[in-house]
C-alpha cells in the first residue's frame, strides 16, 4: 500500500502544477448557447417579431397565430416576409384594389409553397394564410388593397397581427 503512495506523489511530482481552467471562454460559449436556445424556444404557437417601426394594435383574443406567411405594413413600405414587395405609394397609386408589384411577389411565393408541397408528396395542401402585420395608423385603404391582393392570389385565409392585451 505504501508503494503505491509514494508512486502516486512521484507520478504528481511531475506533473506540472500550473495547470488552470480559462473560465471566461467556457462562459461566453454558454452564454452564445443560451441566447440561441431562448431565441428559437416556443412556447406556443408561431413566432411573429414585427419590423422596425411597426406598432401592433391589441387584442383580447386568446387564439394562438398558425404559421403562415407573412406581411408587414409600415410606413413606406410593403414587405413579404422580411423583402421588399411594394411601396405604399404604389399601392396608393394603382386605380383598382389589385396592387401588381405585391401580387408579383405572391405569386413567386406560392410557386415555392408549391414546390415544397409537391417534394413533401403533398401537392393537394391548397389552404394558403397569410397575417398582416400593419402598423396602427396605416390608412385602411392601404390595408384593403393588400388584403384583395391577397385573396387574388390564392390566400383564403387572411389574420390580422395583433398585440395580446394583459
Amino acid at each position: 500500500m505504501r508503494r503505491r503512495q509514494d508512486r502516486r506523489q512521484r507520478w504528481r511530482a511531475a506533473l506540472p502544477s500550473n495547470g488552470s481552467v480559462n473560465l471566461i471562454s467556457m462562459m461566453d460559449i454558454l452564454t452564445v448557447l443560451l441566447l440561441f436556445l431562448l431565441k428559437s424556444y416556443v412556447a406556443g404557437g408561431e413566432v411573429m417579431v414585427p419590423p422596425a417601426g411597426i406598432r401592433l394594435p391589441a387584442s383580447t383574443a386568446k387564439d394562438l397565430p398558425q404559421t403562415s406567411l407573412v406581411i408587414a405594413i409600415d410606413d413606406d413600405e410593403i414587405l413579404v416576409g422580411n423583402e421588399r414587395a411594394a411601396t405604399v405609394a404604389e399601392a396608393l397609386g394603382t386605380e383598382g384594389l389589385e396592387v401588381a408589384p405585391l401580387a408579383a411577389r405572391l405569386e413567386q411565393v406560392r410557386d415555392q409553397q408549391d414546390e415544397i408541397a409537391r417534394r413533401r408528396g403533398d401537392p393537394h395542401a391548397t389552404t394558403r394564410s397569410a397575417t398582416i402585420q400593419g402598423d396602427r395608423n396605416i390608412e385602411f385603404r392601404v390595408l384593403q388593397k393588400v388584403m384583395f391582393t391577397l385573396n387574388q392570389s390564392g390566400y383564403d385565409a387572411i389574420a390580422l397581427a395583433v398585440l395580446q392585451k394583459s
